[in-house]
C-alpha cells in the first residue's frame, strides 16, 4: 500500500509532470486511505500548489545545485517535506522527515541521503518561511515570492485591480474555498430549506451574491447525502450570480454547460422554463444529463453534445443566452492553483481567439433585441474586455448594455464599472469572474 506521503508525491509529480489537475487526482486517490488521513493527504498537496515558488525559494538555500535539475520525484518530495516543515503545524518534524525520506528511498537511497540532508536543515528554520532578497528588490518581485503567484499576474493585478484589491486577492487564494450549494424552491421557500437542512445535520449561511445560494458551514458537508444523490446541487456563489445577469425567456441557451450548475440555476430562478444545454465533451455531457436526471430537472432541459462555436442550433432564435466560456481561470486559483504555475501570458491570446469564435456563435444564435451573458472566470482584460472588442469591431449588430442595478445582488452592483463589465476579484465567499450583458440590435424589447 501506498503511504499518505507517498501518494502525495505522486500526485505532484503528475500535476507538474503531465500538467493534470490537483483535486481530480486527490479524489481518485484518497480512498485508498483511512478518512483521518485523508485531510493531511489534501493539506500536503494544496500547501505545495499553493506555495511553490516561496518553497522552492528557502529550499534552494539548503541546495549546492538547482532544484529544476533534481528528478521530478525529488523535487516533489523535498516541497511535500518542506510545505510540513514550514508551513503546517501539528506534524512533528521527525515524522515530516523520516516518512518523505522513505518515500524516496524506494526508488533511490542516494536521492534519500539529499533529500535528508536539505529537510533536516530545514528544522533549524523559522515558521513561516522567510523571503530573503537582495536589498533594492523590487516590491512587487517581493510581494509576489511571498504570495508565491507568478511575478507577471501580480503586476497585471495591480495594474488592473490597485494595490489593495490585488493584495486581498492574493490571500484569498490561498484560502480553501467554502461549499455553496443551490437551494431547489421546488421543495419550498428559503427559510423552510434551511430549516429542513439543518434537522438533517447540514448548516449554512445565505449568501449575499444570489438568493438561491447557502454557503456550507464545513467544507466536509459536500459528502452529506443530500449532495452525494444530487438532490442538492454543488454551485459556487460565482456561479449563481452570473445567472442573474440572464434575461428571463421561455427558453435560454446554455453554452459550455458543464457540470450543469448554471443551467439548473437559470431554472430554479425562474430565469428559464427549459434550457437548451450544450457540451462538447462527452463524458461531461454524458455527466451533465446524469446531475440532471438526479436533480429531476432532465425534461426541463435540452442536452445538446456539440461543438459551442457552431451550435447545431437555429440562428437568430433565441431571445436569451448564456456563454461561460473556457479561460484561464485566473479567479479559481484557490480551488486549482496549479493553474498559477502552467500559465503564461503568452497562453492569452489563444485563449482569446477560441472566446472570441464562442462569442460570435452566442450572438448569432441570439435574437434581434434579446441578449447575451459574456462570462468568464478570469480576470484578465484580453479575455474579456479585449474579446468583447475585437468581436464587435466586426459586427454592428451588438452592443454592451449596462445593467439596471436595482434588481442585482448587492456585491454585483459594487462590482460594475462605468463602461457595463463586471470585474470581481476572488474574495472570501467568492470565486474572481468578469461578465459584460451584450445587447443585440435590431428587434423590440
Amino acid at each position: 500500500m501506498t503511504s499518505l506521503r507517498g501518494l502525495a508525491v505522486e500526485i505532484l509529480v503528475r500535476v507538474e509532470r503531465d500538467r493534470a489537475f490537483a483535486a481530480p487526482l486527490l479524489a481518485a486517490r484518497e480512498v485508498s486511505l483511512a478518512p483521518r488521513d485523508r485531510p493531511l493527504l489534501r493539506t500536503i498537496v494544496r500547501s505545495v500548489l499553493r506555495n511553490r515558488s516561496l518553497l522552492d525559494h528557502v529550499l534552494g538555500r539548503s541546495l549546492s545545485r538547482p532544484l529544476e535539475g533534481l528528478d521530478p520525484d525529488v523535487r516533489a518530495a523535498l516541497r511535500a517535506g518542506a510545505a510540513q516543515l514550514l508551513l503546517l503545524d501539528r506534524i512533528p518534524a521527525h515524522a515530516a522527515v523520516s516518512e518523505t525520506v522513505e518515500v524516496v528511498r524506494a526508488r533511490s537511497e542516494r536521492a534519500a541521503g539529499l533529500v535528508n540532508a536539505v529537510l533536516r536543515r530545514l528544522t533549524k528554520e523559522v515558521k513561516p518561511p522567510r523571503v530573503v532578497l537582495p536589498r533594492g528588490t523590487d516590491p512587487i518581485a517581493r510581494l509576489a515570492l511571498e504570495s508565491s503567484h507568478p511575478e507577471w499576474l501580480v503586476r497585471r493585478w495591480i495594474a488592473d485591480l490597485g494595490l489593495a484589491a490585488t493584495e486581498a486577492a492574493l490571500r484569498e487564494d490561498d484560502v480553501d474555498a467554502p461549499v455553496d450549494v443551490l437551494l431547489d424552491p421546488r421543495d419550498g421557500d428559503v427559510d423552510s430549506l434551511r430549516e429542513r437542512l439543518h434537522e438533517e445535520g447540514l448548516d449554512g449561511t445565505p449568501s449575499p451574491w444570489a438568493p438561491l445560494a447557502l454557503t456550507l458551514s464545513s467544507p466536509a458537508a459536500g459528502s452529506h447525502p443530500a449532495i452525494a444523490s444530487g438532490r442538492l446541487a454543488v454551485v459556487d456563489v460565482a456561479a449563481q450570480a452570473m445567472c442573474e445577469l440572464v434575461e428571463p425567456a421561455d427558453v435560454v441557451v446554455d453554452l459550455a454547460a458543464a457540470p450543469g450548475g448554471k443551467t439548473r440555476t437559470l431554472l430554479a430562478r425562474g430565469k428559464a422554463r427549459r434550457v437548451v444545454a450544450l457540451e462538447r465533451n462527452p463524458t461531461r455531457s454524458r455527466r451533465l444529463a446524469a446531475g440532471l436526471l438526479a436533480a429531476g430537472r432532465r425534461d426541463d432541459v435540452l442536452v445538446v453534445r456539440a461543438d459551442a462555436s457552431r451550435p447545431p442550433l437555429p440562428r437568430g432564435a433565441f431571445r436569451s443566452v448564456l456563454l461561460d466560456a473556457p479561460c484561464s481561470g485566473t479567479g479559481t486559483l484557490r480551488k486549482n492553483p496549479e493553474i498559477r504555475w502552467r500559465l503564461s501570458p503568452d497562453d492569452l491570446p489563444a485563449l482569446a481567439r477560441v472566446q472570441q469564435a464562442l462569442l460570435h456563435a452566442a450572438l448569432d444564435l441570439c435574437a434581434p433585441g434579446g441578449s447575451v451573458v459574456y462570462v468568464t472566470c478570469s480576470l484578465e482584460p484580453e479575455e474579456n474586455e479585449g474579446v468583447v472588442a475585437g468581436v464587435l469591431s466586426s459586427r454592428a449588430d451588438a452592443a454592451p448594455e449596462r445593467p439596471a442595478e436595482a434588481g442585482l445582488p448587492v456585491p454585483l452592483r459594487a462590482a460594475l464599472r462605468p463602461d457595463g463589465f463586471f470585474r470581481v476579484p476572488p474574495g472570501a465567499s467568492n470565486d474572481g469572474f468578469s461578465a459584460v450583458v451584450l445587447r443585440k440590435g435590431g428587434g423590440s424589447r
